[in-house]
């Protein structure tokens, strides 16, 4: 028997040698680097650690933080043991005190309407006792006059009396349930809000000595990210253009961000550490055609992603509906049941669809997207201010850096559409520029001119730019009817249209200016289609576009002619008009 007890206090001594010590850190998030659909949070502080085994808790982390990226590091020496994560669904009070007070207050308006009830109840009962008992003679009694008229006016004064106070009783009540009721509402949405910075970072380390570590957490985490936006702005056709880069920022994570160090990156965090394998790179026309990766890094699996977002949307459901079942329903189990059961009836969605809750739903569902077309070299934007942004999902605006960028200014008209010439700003070495795909704000000459959009697909040396109209070009297209004739002759029909286009220069500086006309092409071989003349025009025979390229000196007037003719059956109908849809108003 010694050597087997010697044994079990052996193996209890390694036990407890083993058992870590715990501490609950919470910090703030200190920095962010965004990518275009996720972030990458870093949180910062100083950890005392004693020797030996410290288990090291980070709560308040996004529930939707994914535990394949996190990273633990720090600045003295420990071993790293396990990292782990979990939702903490009973730390909602911890993170909010505001719910803690409405419990209470919810708790107390409870006891003040039951009281009320009570009250109630016990006037009532005296009511009844008094309808009862309304026979006043008795067996061998009479009653005189006198008698009879003051117990009629003490039953009726008392009668009114209670009435009053039962009235008086029932709209208190009224009260009391309606802010019960808020109460609720509030609680719920709350713990709603809590349950996506639900998650605790778990964190196992030994140390061979006690001390402080200035320890640094990294993770990943979706329902984040940034969509590039600009202000395109210049004073003259001979200024530099100014281009301010901007970014409309969203945090859906469940944290808030506060005095965060921003950085907006175009890095994919979500593709394979495997190296990258070179297949063929086939040449080929393209037309705003999505190009393939050419065997690039190939993302992770999406089935993995699917399956763990999904894991955690069941989570934070299941949460939802236990705040639902406590505050509204008084069901501390229900939902548990539920769960269990894999029977998610969850009766708050009613709730949230007529808008009484508000942040069930925008806190779960996935921001609508949109697919945008990216270099492979990845660009990153330090912005220079910290940055706050609360976690609604709302786009705010953030203000990256303005550069002055030299560009040569050229005018495009095509008057057969539009009978305006467009500004555009030509610039060399945009590569340079690091530009991402968005929205672009236009002024000119100190007026919004409109908004346009910047892609820089299938862009070669030169991207140029739009401004807008340039209301100091003028442009007119119209038909020569003194040329243009319309013939009929042994069973054919030709039709012969020239066109007259003036162009002239407004401006007090010279101004180069492209013009686009066409040529209908025929897709029948009983139609034929003749050149009459280009006026200088070259035309291009698989399009039919025909391009003029001039040059107008201050104040100089050019006329650009255009003239075809279409042979065709006289029996045939030709469409030899375009038209285009606009809404108008029928009566």
């Amino acid at each position: 028997m010694k050597p087997i007890t010697i044994l079990f206090l052996l193996l209890g001594f390694t036990v407890n040698a083993q058992k870590a010590k715990e501490q609950t850190i919470k910090s703030e998030i200190k920095k962010v680097k965004l990518y275009i659909t996720s972030g990458e949070m870093t949180h910062e502080a100083n950890v005392k650690l004693e020797k030996g085994r410290n288990k090291l808790i980070f709560s308040g982390i996004s529930a939707f933080a994914d535990p394949n990226s996190i990273q633990f590091t720090g600045d003295n020496n420990f071993r790293l043991v396990s990292i782990s994560t979990e939702i903490d669904f009973l730390a909602a009070e911890a993170y909010n005190p505001r719910i803690s007070v409405l419990k209470d207050s919810l708790e107390s308006m409870k006891d003040a309407l039951q009281l009320n009830i009570d009250t109630e109840s016990s006037y009532n009962a005296e009511l009844g006792v008094m309808n009862t008992n309304k026979d006043l003679k008795g067996a061998n009694s009479t009653l005189t006059v006198e008698q009879i008229k003051n117990a009629g006016e003490y039953y009726r004064t008392r009668t009114l009396e209670i009435n009053r106070i039962v009235s008086k009783l029932k709209k208190e009540q009224s009260l009391l349930r309606a802010k019960i009721e808020a109460t609720r509402l509030q609680l719920t949405d709350l713990n709603y809000t809590e349950n996506q910075r639900s998650n605790q970072i778990i964190i196992l380390v030994d140390a061979n000595e006690a001390g402080s570590v200035n320890s640094i957490l990294k993770y990943n985490v979706s329902d984040c990210g940034w969509v590039a936006s600009y202000d395109l702005t210049a004073i003259d056709i001979n200024q530099p253009v100014k281009l301010k880069y901007k970014a409309q920022v969203y945090n859906n994570t469940g944290n808030e961000w506060k005095d965060v160090q921003l950085t907006l990156s175009t890095a994919d965090p979500t593709l394979s550490a495997t190296a990258p394998t070179l297949n063929p790179f086939y040449l080929e026309y393209s037309n705003y055609i999505e190009q393939e990766r050419n065997g690039y890094i190939q993302p992770i699996s999406q089935s993995q992603q699917t399956m763990y977002r999904s894991q955690v949307e069941n989570e934070i459901n299941w949460a939802n509906q236990r705040a639902y079942d406590n505050y509204m329903l008084d069901k501390d189990d229900k939902s548990a049941e539920l769960f269990e059961n894999n029977n998610m009836a969850f009766n708050f969605q009613n709730l949230s669809s007529n808008g009484l809750l508000s942040n069930f739903g925008k806190k779960v569902t996935n921001i609508n997207t949109q697919d945008i077309y990216i270099s492979e070299m990845t660009a990153e934007f330090p912005v220079p201010n910290t940055f706050s942004c609360p976690s609604d999902a709302r786009p705010y605006l953030v203000e990256i850096k303005e550069i002055s960028v030299p560009a040569t200014f050229s005018q495009v008209s095509v008057p057969k559409l539009d009978q305006s010439a467009f500004l555009l700003a030509n610039i060399v070495g945009w590569q340079d520029l690091e530009l991402i795909p968005g929205a672009t704000s236009v002024y000119f000459g100190g007026n919004f001119v409109g908004t346009s959009y910047i892609d820089t697909r299938n862009v070669n040396d030169t991207l140029s730019l739009s401004f807008g109209r340039d209301p100091k070009i003028q442009v007119i297209r119209k038909l020569k009817s003194e040329m243009s004739t319309k013939k009929v002759t042994a069973g054919t029909k030709r039709d012969t249209y020239y066109y007259d286009i003036q162009v002239r220069n407004n401006r007090s500086v010279p101004v180069t200016i492209d013009v686009f006309d066409q040529i209908p092409i025929s897709k029948n071989s009983e139609i034929t289609v003749s050149v009459e003349t280009l006026g200088g025009g070259k035309k291009d025979d698989v399009t039919g576009e025909v391009t003029y390229k001039i040059t107008l000196q201050p104040g100089e007037t050019k006329n650009l002619e255009l003239g075809y003719t279409i042979k065709y059956p006289k029996d045939y109908n030709v469409k030899v008009k375009t038209y285009r849809t606009v809404k108008a108003a029928k009566f």
